[in-house]
């Protein structure tokens, strides 16, 4: 049976439509709708943590679109390269109609840097502007500009996993 939330909802703003969150639970899910998302994102596989810690994305589903939320689900293991297809579905969510979206995983990093990667291929904000708005949020991406930069140019290759991508 899972426990109730361990704290209150805890939402890191990086812009008026983007927000991120470490580990939600389906009692929050009201809440989220009153606070005006649209989207949860979910960012972590299934069962990277116990059922009483990481309620399954199924639950989580169900009670979103019970409390009128649209759920999506691009997981990412940690520490693991994002692959390309998880980029392009982040464009794909962050392009040309943008819902106002809570994404989450275990910190709210990954979910950060998903985000960042998708904006940068769909073009909605120029690099220096993802890295401007992670920095207001709190978060320090500098060293991935030339991703960034390379996604929203569409040249090769498309992401590289490398020593910065292991930072965060």
């Amino acid at each position: 049976m899972l426990v109730p939330p361990p704290d209150p909802l805890r939402l890191i703003i990086v812009t008026p439509d983007f927000s991120v969150s470490q580990q939600i639970f389906p009692a929050q899910m009201d809440e989220i709708k009153q606070l005006g998302y649209q989207r949860i994102l979910a960012v972590r596989p299934d069962d990277e943590e116990d059922a009483d810690e990481q309620p399954p994305r199924f639950i989580l589903e169900q009670t979103a679109i019970k409390a009128g939320l649209r759920f999506s689900h691009i997981p990412i293991e940690s520490g693991a390269a994002f692959p390309e297809s998880a980029v392009r579905s982040a464009a794909h969510l962050f392009g040309a109609h943008p819902e106002k979206t809570l994404a989450f995983c275990l910190s709210g990093i990954r979910s950060l840097r998903l985000w960042a990667l998708g904006t940068a291929l769909a073009g909605t904000l120029a690099p220096e502007q993802i890295v401007q708005q992670a920095k207001l949020a709190g978060f320090e991406l500098t060293q991935f500009t030339p991703h960034f930069e390379r996604l929203a140019k569409g040249t090769e290759p498309f992401y590289v996993a490398d020593d910065y991508a292991n930072l965060i």
